[in-house]
Formats: C-alpha cells, sequence, structure tokens
C-alpha cells in the first residue's frame, strides 16, 4: 500500500513540475511577442476604400461578414485582432519569369516590411491595433448586459437546462485545481508587456469519485491524493476501508450470474407453458377434427351400404321406381348433408334412368299423352333437387337440372320431335295442357322456359311468317295470346312483323266491317302503347274521319239522319285512346252536332221538352269514361247554353205552354240519360242511333236496377286491366265444363252460377279471391326471375 502511495505522490510532482514549465514558457513567449509587435497586418489600418467596389453589387461579401460579427474597420477574428486590410493583388504580366525586373509577388504586397517568414515572432511589431480593442471591448461589455437582462427575465429554460456532465481522470482533476491556485496567487500570462491579468476562478462544480467498488461525492480535491492520511484518504482508497474487495467482487459476480440463470430457467418455464396450452387446444381441435371426420365416415358407410342396395335393385330389375324412390328418401331423410355433399342425386339418376327409359319405351306421344308418367316422376323432383349454387365434394356444380338429365332421352327427345313435326301453331291447347302437367310438378321453371324458347317459338315465328290475315279463319290471338303468361318477353320478336300484316291487311278495310275491332281489340294490352297508337294513326284513325265524315244530324226531320256511321266510331271507344276519341267528335260529330241544334231551336213550333229528350238521346250515347273527358263535357256544355238562351227567347221562336230546359239536363241527368239510351226510339250506347221520331217521342226511363250491374267475369276482367295484366279465355281449356281463363300466369275459372272464382294454384283447383289471385301471379313472376 505504501509503495502504492509512494508512486503516486512522485507522479504527481512530476506533473506539477511540467506544468509549472509550460507556464513559465508560455509567459516567455508571451513577453517576446509584446515587444515584437505581433503579426504584421494586424498593425494594418482600415482602408477607408474597404468593400467601395459592392456600390456596385449586391453587397453579399460585406453581408456575410456583419451575419458573423464583423464590423468595418476592425480586424478578422473572434476578438477583432486579426488583419483589418484586405490581401492585395497584382496582374502579373504575360509570360514574365518570377522576379524579373524587381516584380513583386502577391506574397511580398501583403508582408510590408519585405520578410517572407509570416511566422517568424522575431518580424512581429509590439503594436495592437487599438480600434479592434476597443471594438472587442464594447461587443463584451454589451455580452456581458445582455446576459445579465437574460438572468434577470423569467425563463423556465435556465431552470430546466440540464447540466452537462463530463468525465476527468482524478490527475486531470488535480491538474485543473493547481493551475486554478496559480492564477489565483498571482502567476498568470501576459500578452501585452504588463503585469499578469487576474482570471476568474473556474465555477464550483460536484466532483463524483467513481474509482473504487462504490461512487461517492468528493467534498475536498486533496482527498485525491494518495499521500493524505486514513481519515482523508478514505474515498481516494477503497482498499483500506474494504474488507476483502475481491471476495466481494467475485460474490457480486456470483450473484448476478446465477440472477441471470433463474431469469432464463423462467422464461424457458413460461414458454413451455404456453406451448402446453397451445399444444391441448391443438389437440382438442384435432380430436373433434377426427370425430367429425369418424362420423363422416360412419354416415359414408351408411350411405355407400344404402347405394349398393340399391343398384342390386336397379341392376335385377326387381324394384321399380316407386321403390327406387322409397329407398331414396329414406337415404335423403336420414343423411341429408351427406345425400347433397357426396352428390347422390347422380347416383339416382343413373339407377333410375332404365326404369324411366321403360316407363316411355311404348309410343308415346306427349300431345295426346300429356299425364303420362307424372305421377311417378312427382317424387322424384324432391330426391333430385339439390341445394343450388353450392359444389359437391367432387367439385361438381349440383345447380344443373337432374331431372332434366334424366327425363332428356325419354321424355324431352319425344316431345321436341312432336313440337317440331306433329304440332300444329294454330292449336295450342294439346301442347299447353302439356306443360301445365308437368309444371311445377316434375320439371323446373327453367327446364320449361327453355323448351319453349327453343322448340314452341321457333314454330310460333314460322306459324306468323305463314298468317294471312284476309284468309285465315282464325285470328291470330287466340293462337299467340295463350303462350303470353309463359313466354311473355320473349315473343316481343313477333310483334313488328305482325303489325306489318295488319297494316296491310287494313288497307282496304271499312269502318263498317267490326271484324277488324275483333281482329285489334285483343292486342290493344299486348302492343306497346307508342306501337299501338302508330298502328292507329296509320289505319284505323283515317277511317273512322271518313266515316263520321258520313253522319247526317236533323232534330226535326230524323227520317233523313244517317247515323249508323257514328255507331261505327263508338264502337272502337275500347281501342282508341281518350284524347284521339275527343279530337275524331270534335272534328267530325259536334259541329254537325251544333248545326242540327240550332235548325231544331229555330224550327217554327219546336217543344223544347222535346229537345231536352232529343238532347239526352245524344248525351246517352256517348260512354260514362267520354262523357267525363274535358273536351266533350265543353261541347255538350255549349249546346245546354244555346238552349237556355233559346228559352230566354234571344231570337228564338218557341211555343209559350212549353217548360224551359231544366237544371237536371246540364247536371248529366245519367238515369234519364240510360233511359232514353235504352228506349225503342232513342240513340244506341256504344252502338248505332236509330231516328224514328214517332218511337223516341214516346220512349221513357228504364228503372231497372241490374241494368248497370257488373258481372263476376267482367269484374275479373276489370281487375286485371288495373293492375296491367291479360285476361283472356284459353280456346280449348275447360275445367268441370267451365272456359279457362288465364289471369296472367295464373289459370282460373269463373263460376257465375256459384259466384265463385276458382284458381289453379300448384296441382290444385281451389276458391281464390282477387288478392289471393294477384299474389299468386306475382310469386310466379319472382319465381321466373330468379330461374334466369
Amino acid at each position: 500500500m505504501q509503495n502504492a502511495a509512494q508512486r503516486r505522490k512522485e507522479a504527481d510532482e512530476a506533473r506539477l513540475k511540467k506544468k509549472e514549465e509550460l507556464m513559465e514558457r508560455q509567459r516567455e513567449r508571451g513577453s517576446r511577442r509584446g515587444e515584437s509587435g505581433g503579426r504584421p497586418w494586424e498593425n494594418a489600418k482600415p482602408d477607408p476604400k474597404l468593400g467601395e467596389f459592392e456600390k456596385h453589387t449586391k453587397g453579399i461579401g460585406m453581408k456575410l461578414l456583419e451575419k458573423m460579427g464583423y464590423k468595418k474597420g476592425m480586424g478578422l477574428g473572434k476578438d477583432g485582432k486579426g488583419m483589418a486590410a484586405p490581401m492585395e493583388t497584382q496582374m502579373r504580366p504575360k509570360n514574365m519569369g518570377m522576379g524579373f525586373k524587381g516584380f513583386k509577388e502577391a506574397g511580398q504586397l501583403n508582408n510590408k516590411d519585405g520578410s517572407d517568414d509570416d511566422d517568424d515572432d522575431a518580424a512581429r511589431t509590439g503594436n495592437t491595433n487599438k480600434a479592434a480593442e476597443k471594438i472587442a471591448a464594447e461587443n463584451a461589455k454589451a455580452k456581458r448586459e445582455k446576459d445579465a437582462r437574460e438572468k434577470e427575465m423569467w425563463k423556465r429554460r435556465n431552470e430546466l437546462k440540464r447540466e452537462r456532465r463530463e468525465y476527468r481522470t482524478a490527475e486531470e482533476v488535480l491538474a485543473e485545481q493547481e493551475r486554478a491556485d496559480l492564477e489565483a496567487s498571482g502567476i498568470g500570462t501576459r500578452t501585452d508587456g504588463g503585469p499578469a491579468s487576474r482570471t476568474p476562478a473556474p465555477a464550483k462544480m460536484t466532483v463524483i469519485d467513481m474509482r473504487g467498488s462504490q461512487a461517492h461525492v468528493v467534498t475536498d480535491l486533496r482527498n485525491l491524493r494518495g499521500d493524505v492520511g486514513t481519515n482523508g484518504g478514505a474515498a481516494a482508497d477503497d482498499d483500506e476501508e474494504i474488507a476483502f474487495p475481491e471476495l466481494q467482487h467475485n460474490l457480486r459476480l456470483i450473484v448476478d450470474l446465477a440472477e441471470a440463470e433463474i431469469q432464463a430457467v423462467d422464461a424457458k418455464i413460461r414458454h413451455e407453458k404456453d406451448t402446453n396450452v397451445l399444444l391441448r387446444r391443438e389437440a382438442d381441435r384435432l380430436r373433434a377434427d377426427a370425430d367429425e371426420a369418424e362420423r363422416a365416415a360412419d354416415s359414408l358407410d351408411r350411405i355407400l351400404r344404402l347405394a349398393e342396395k340399391c343398384e342390386v335393385s336397379a341392376q335385377s330389375r326387381g324394384a321399380t321406381l316407386e321403390d327406387l324412390a322409397t329407398m331414396y328418401s329414406d337415404m335423403k331423410a336420414s343423411h341429408p348433408d351427406e345425400y347433397v355433399r357426396h352428390g347422390v342425386q347422380r347416383l339416382a339418376v343413373a339407377h333410375a334412368h332404365p326404369l324411366v327409359a321403360d316407363l316411355f319405351r311404348e309410343p308415346y306421344d306427349p300431345l295426346t299423352e300429356p299425364t303420362r308418367g307424372t305421377l311417378t316422376l312427382k317424387r322424384w323432383k324432391e330426391l333430385l333437387d339439390g341445394d343450388h349454387g353450392t359444389n359437391d365434394m367432387f367439385g361438381h356444380n349440383v345447380d344443373d337440372d337432374a331431372m332434366f338429365v334424366l327425363l332428356a332421352e325419354a321424355v324431352i327427345q319425344p316431345l321436341r320431335r312432336a313440337v317440331t313435326t306433329g304440332w300444329d301453331a294454330k292449336s295450342p291447347e294439346p301442347l299447353l295442357r302439356w306443360f301445365d302437367e308437368w309444371h311445377p310438378a316434375v320439371l323446373s321453371a327453367g327446364a320449361i322456359e327453355e323448351l319453349q324458347v327453343k322448340c314452341v317459338l321457333p314454330k310460333l315465328q314460322r306459324a306468323v311468317e305463314a298468317w294471312n290475315p284476309l284468309k285465315d279463319p282464325v285470328p291470330i290471338h287466340a293462337w299467340l295470346h295463350p303462350w303470353l303468361p309463359s313466354l311473355g318477353n320473349a315473343m316481343a320478336s313477333l310483334w313488328a312483323p305482325i303489325r306489318h300484316k295488319l297494316t296491310n291487311a287494313l288497307a282496304a278495310w271499312h269502318p263498317s266491317d267490326q271484324s277488324a275491332l275483333g281482329l285489334l281489340a285483343p292486342w290493344r294490352t299486348v302492343f306497346d302503347v307508342r306501337d299501338w297508337d302508330a298502328l292507329l294513326v296509320r289505319s284505323i284513325l283515317p277511317k273512322l274521319q271518313y266515316a263520321l265524315s258520313e253522319v247526317k244530324i236533323d232534330g226535326v226531320n230524323r227520317a233523313a239522319q244517317v247515323l249508323e256511321p257514328l255507331g261505327w266510331v263508338l264502337a272502337w271507344e275500347g281501342c282508341v285512346p281518350a284524347g284521339r276519341m275527343t279530337q275524331l267528335l270534335e272534328s267530325g260529330f259536334f259541329p254537325k252536332f251544333h248545326a242540327a241544334l240550332h235548325a231544331y231551336l229555330a224550327a217554327p213550333g219546336v217543344d223544347l221538352e222535346e229537345v231536352t229528350r232529343w238532347y239526352l238521346e245524344w248525351k246517352g250515347s256517348f260512354s260514362e269514361d267520354l262523357l267525363a273527358h274535358e273536351r266533350v263535357r265543353r261541347q255538350l256544355n255549349a249546346a245546354l247554353d244555346v238552349m237556355n238562351a233559346a228559352t230566354t227567347g234571344d231570337g228564338t221562336h218557341v211555343r209559350r205552354g212549353s217548360s224551359p230546359v231544366s237544371e237536371r239536363a246540364r247536371e248529366g241527368g245519367d238515369d234519364a240519360a240510360k233511359g232514353a239510351a235504352n228506349g225503342a226510339g232513342g240513340g244506341a250506347k256504344g252502338a248505332r242511333l236509330k231516328g224514328d221520331a214517332k218511337t223516341s217521342k214516346g220512349a221513357g226511363v228504364d228503372d231497372d236496377p241490374g241494368a248497370d250491374t257488373m258481372s263476376l267475369r267482367e269484374a275479373v276482367e276489370a281487375f286485371a286491366q288495373a293492375n296491367d295484366l291479360t285476361f283472356m279465355p284459353k280456346p280449348g281449356r275447360q275445367h268441370e265444363s267451365l272456359q279457362v281463363y288465364s289471369f296472367g300466369s295464373v289459370s282460373v275459372v269463373v263460376d257465375s252460377a256459384g259466384e265463385m272464382l276458382r284458381a289453379k294454384i300448384g296441382d290444385r283447383w281451389a276458391p281464390v279471391s282477387l288478392d289471393t289471385l294477384l299474389a299468386a301471379h306475382k310469386e310466379r313472376a319472382r319465381a321466373k326471375s330468379k330461374t334466369f
């Protein structure tokens, strides 16, 4: 221990001696520098023309120097003691050698005393730049004042500023303290040859001695030396105060190693526990999967045994279609998921195919035997219908129509052959009966749609091309409209050629021929509104306008009237839109009517009651829809105004005993109008008018309350028209001796005797209401839209 303390003491003495020698050399160098006067450029006076050239530029050079603290007139450097004059330059003449005729180089120009060694201390002058020192003193004073102001100001940044920690050796700390002690005792350096200037003592700092096993704060730097006593040097020499430091160090190492090992073992144990939990969960999942696979295997084994039994029965022909259907029905009921997942439907099709072929092996005509095999195959439809839109375990799509595949050869091919060769498109009833029996009992909507589009529609197109409206006794709507509920928009391609043929046929048509009305009326709800209006404007309305031109009205001499053309025109009211009809009447009928009314009122001895009955007869000849039209009502009101003016004697001769026109005529006189229309000599409502004056005078009012009663069939037809649906009879179709009608896509019968409406829902006829009937049609339309 004593040897170590002796060595430290000797090292400290050597460092102190070396430091004193260094300080002595610095003092000698400072005194020599003061005598020589410093560097040559330090004595240079500032040039008043310094930076004068910058008046022609932006002065970026001086601006940069000022930003770095430079002030004009002082020297460069931190203290302003550097060179104050700029470097002088001189252009060397071209091709001139070095030193030719005493030419001074750039370095010689800047060296005022002619010496080339700028670092020679002997050539330095002893004069300092007074201006630079003055500016430096002003800068120092301004900085001190600024620091004082900032300390007085409330700024938390000074409080929050972290202290900088420096790491030094004990020798460096002792050397700094010794230097501070020497300067404090008056030993310092001189820069101007005068007495040494006193430098402030270093700021107090906290010194932490980190030598030894424990760090402690040093309160006296002398304790860092190794020659102090036992009490004072306890912090410097831990070996003298700590017992067995090596043993404590080794024990500390052992504890650290043990702690690290314990932490590693603990982490490993936690990892093992987590792994155990994960493995237990994985084992439970695998066990559940294994149980599920075992159950699936058992179920598949049972299905396989049942399938083998079905196959044996099918191959031996010992079972009928009903027996196989029973087997597969039990299989589907006991194992529904496996039945679909494994595609058992395909196996059922394979087993049932030979038996279906035997069922239809005899000569089979679908048009004459529409119900053959439907009861037997109805059970198979339920067995072959899988979960649509899914795949079985082999990746096959079970959305295929298995029933269509089963019947492709035995039923579908004979049907296509019969439609192509033996079926007459003008007799739709046999084929419609076949479709009604097989759908939806056996075949799906998609299969029926495919058959109708690919087989029936081409046959209808060929029939439309061969149709001649002038020679064909059967109207085209009688054999085309029954297909509207099933084919629907697919038949739109047929309407254009039909309109073309109708237009050509109506070229020579006369309005007195009512057959054209029966031919066109069913197409009003089928054709598009624009197409229907175009057909009327092209072929019908000009003929009706010509018919109105032949009408003759005479209230006085009714025998001379020609009223049949008006009946021809009014018969088209159900086909011609109200706007078109009122336009015809305004242009062709009402001018003649007003002229006849004026002539009637102007006749001598006119009876206003007779004029009133004549007016009501004409009003009763129009339907309620026409009477409700504003333009027709305006024309009738104008006639009433003329009649009222006649009662007041405004230029019209009337018999004095006659009564004026009553207000009931202006309000409509519905009952009187109906009675006049139904009278023996009155105008015919919606038909032709007869001009018999005697019978007209004796016409009375028909008070029969049942005259306007609507029948059940008419109510259903009106309900269908209100919902934009077709309601028409199916030719040749009857149920219990009642005519079958098509209400949209639903077949209905109207039992007028029992006042009941029955519809075919599924495979049975049931009484329904109009709302139920409309709901059934919408349901079928939705099912059809989902299929496609």
